[in-house]
């Protein structure tokens, strides 16, 4: 019997978020549990419609946002994890994980959410850890440009990450809205920029009450195959 594929990765943070307008005010650590509650009966329907999900086998019992985590074992792949907070969608799926070399799976599940939900404000993360880390990031705001960036040392930006935050009315020089730059001046969007986007839910509070729908789920042999290239190794 030959063993079970091996997980290559240490840690990873796969995230679509969904800000529907009218696009309320940002989370913190104080008001995040002031959030409306978790819609199950939305959340069903939105990993129904996921193109990296073939059918929904299971439906687990509800967890804690902060209480999910890296996938350990060959069996979490197929572990899909929904929020539906009022107008925030939360989306946590290994099929969004990638190298950005042999793999480049976030960007077609990120514009078919675009192409289905064009009045929202859109941004996803694909940051997987192991002796060298890689990230993605990408965001849409209605009316304006894509934005990506991505890398493993270096990042490479294709949008103004400015322009997004003027246009959703954030002063990119204010305090807070500020966003690191690299040496060379360039530049750089990671979960904080992602942030000032998204209401702040990017980043996971250590007390934060925010529930999640956790679904077991089939997968597509091209799906079951970009899984494979993204988080197998010999």
């Amino acid at each position: 019997m030959s063993p079970e594929p091996r997980i290559a990765w240490r840690q990873s943070t796969l995230r679509i978020i969904r800000v529907h307008p009218p696009h309320g005010a940002p989370y913190d650590q104080h008001t995040v549990r002031r959030a409306p509650a978790h819609d199950p009966v939305r959340a069903r329907a939105v990993v129904a419609g996921l193109p990296t999900v073939a059918a929904v086998a299971e439906e687990l019992g509800p967890v804690l946002r902060r209480h999910t985590g890296h996938p350990q074992h060959v069996g979490d792949l197929d572990h899909v994890t929904v929020g539906c907070w009022g107008d925030v969608v939360q989306i946590c799926d290994p099929a969004f994980g990638e190298d950005g070399v042999l793999s480049t799976n976030l960007d077609d599940v990120f514009d078919t959410q675009v192409e289905a939900h064009p009045e929202a404000r859109i941004t996803a993360v694909c940051e997987m850890y192991s002796a060298e880390s890689y990230g993605k990031y990408l965001a849409h705001v209605p009316g304006q440009p894509r934005l990506s960036a991505d890398g493993w040392h270096d990042q490479y930006v294709t949008g103004d990450p400015a322009q997004l935050l003027r246009a959703v009315g954030i002063d990119p020089d204010a305090p807070g809205a500020e966003y690191p730059g690299t040496d060379q001046g360039d530049p750089f969007v990671g979960i904080e920029y992602l942030n000032l986007l998204a209401r702040g839910l990017h980043s996971v509070f250590s007390r934060e009450n925010l529930t999640v729908s956790v679904f077991r789920v089939t997968r597509t042999e091209d799906v079951r195959d970009s899984l494979a290239e993204a988080w197998f190794r010999d």
